[in-house]
């Protein structure tokens, strides 16, 4: 019954020791010590950010443009079909221009190429837009 008891304390002891090793504790980085004030670390999102990063886990403190709009605004100004969108964080340079969430698109043009269009989902700005057959797929005014 000891032999267990040692077995199990010592399995217990291993494990306490590799979780203070990989920094499983609050506020801890990978190599299991603090990060330093204004040390920059990689968020799960967009990259490096400042260690406090807690504004971009917050919410939103807006409304989101819902998808059917950010579509007919890409429709708007483009040829094609709308073969995809998605939800997401901002790049850093996006993030320092006040942009909080982006609408990322990919649009099908009549010549086949795929357009990737990024908006502000806050605005509905055109935050970036790129890809093969770009003028082509471009409206004019009065089509």
């Amino acid at each position: 019954m000891s032999r267990r008891l040692s077995l199990l304390l010592l399995a217990l002891a291993a494990l306490l020791l590799l979780a203070l090793g990989l920094g499983l504790g609050s506020g801890m980085l990978g190599r299991g010590r603090e990060a330093a004030p204004g040390e920059l670390t990689h968020h799960r999102w967009s990259g490096p950010v400042d260690f406090d990063d807690s504004e971009l886990d917050a919410p939103p403190s807006f409304d989101v443009l819902p998808l059917s709009t950010a579509a007919r605004l890409v429709e708007s100004r483009f040829s094609g079909k709308l073969i995809a969108a998605r939800l997401i964080p901002p790049t850093p340079a996006e993030f320092e221009q006040g942009v909080e969430l982006v609408h990322e698109l990919r649009l099908l043009t009549p010549k086949r190429d795929v357009l990737f269009i990024r908006l502000d989902a806050k605005t509905g700005r055109f935050l970036e837009v790129a890809g093969a057959g770009l003028t082509k797929a471009r409206k004019r005014k009065g089509d």
